[in-house]
């Protein structure tokens, strides 16, 4: 750590390494994916710690994301639940019902996976997600194959938004839709 990062925000070196590991994902670089979105949850954790004020939207649904992929699930649904209570943001509700379902609450990850929304325009996310909610209403599903899926599913849907979007706006990289930040 340099003087000078000692001097940015909490939130935005999250913000900063929640962006970081999106894009090391999308590279297949999951080694390094998981290296910034550990520290986007360390940021993120100061960020609480502090006197935050009016947290946005937004900030929960980028610490929530930091918090699953880190494994820190029980800090993921804190956040993520604060945050569907606020916004609808997509990443939301399918991160909060990853945590939950890799904490084994099946009836939580099913409720959470269930409110993603269809406005996403997310299909490939979207069918995985309906599969695992009607295999764990059926009882018949098994939590570490329902996170698999899902985690397949997105990255399969990341490479199809990739290939078939552009996502700029004026010469400047948008977030793609699915993310609602």
């Amino acid at each position: 750590m340099t003087f000078f990062s000692k001097l940015i925000r909490p939130e935005t070196r999250g913000k900063k390494n929640f962006e970081r590991g999106r894009a090391a994902e999308a590279r297949g670089d999951f080694a390094k994916a998981e290296t910034y979105f550990g520290e986007g949850a360390t940021a993120y954790d100061e960020y609480f710690a502090g006197e935050p004020g009016d947290v946005r939207p937004s900030h929960l649904a980028m610490a929530g994301v930091c918090y699953t992929r880190a494994g820190r699930y029980e800090d993921a649904l804190r956040v993520l639940a604060e945050c569907v209570e606020r916004k609808e943001i997509p990443d939301a509700f399918l991160n909060a019902g990853y945590a939950a379902a890799k904490l084994g609450r099946a009836n939580e990850a099913a409720r959470y996976w269930a409110l993603y929304p269809s406005w996403a325009g997310q299909r490939k996310v979207e069918s995985a997600l309906n599969a695992q909610v009607r295999a764990i209403r059926a009882g018949a599903a098994d939590l570490g194959a329902a996170c698999e899926a899902v985690a397949r599913a997105v990255f399969e849907q990341d490479k199809i938004n990739g290939r078939d979007r552009n996502f700029r706006e004026a010469g400047r990289r948008t977030s793609e839709f699915r993310q609602g930040y």
